[in-house]
């Protein structure tokens, strides 16, 4: 649950980056397949450093190693 969810907001939210952005540089269509896809490759990003941090915190390390 917690992926599809962090999808749907990933996806929301470089929605409405794109939207803003894009507002502010003057561009006069919005696409959303290419924010589709820049939100698709970040989600992908957080996945992968979330699985990368340890969960623990260092005083939960230290005190597992005793």
């Amino acid at each position: 649950m917690q992926y599809i969810m962090s999808f749907v907001w990933g996806i929301m939210l470089i929605s409405m980056l794109s939207y803003v952005v894009g507002s502010i540089l003057g561009v006069t269509t919005f696409d959303i397949v290419t924010t589709a896809v820049i939100a698709v490759i970040f989600i992908i990003l957080v996945w992968i450093i979330a699985a990368i941090i340890p969960g623990e915190s260092p005083k939960e390390l230290k005190s597992d190693e005793h």
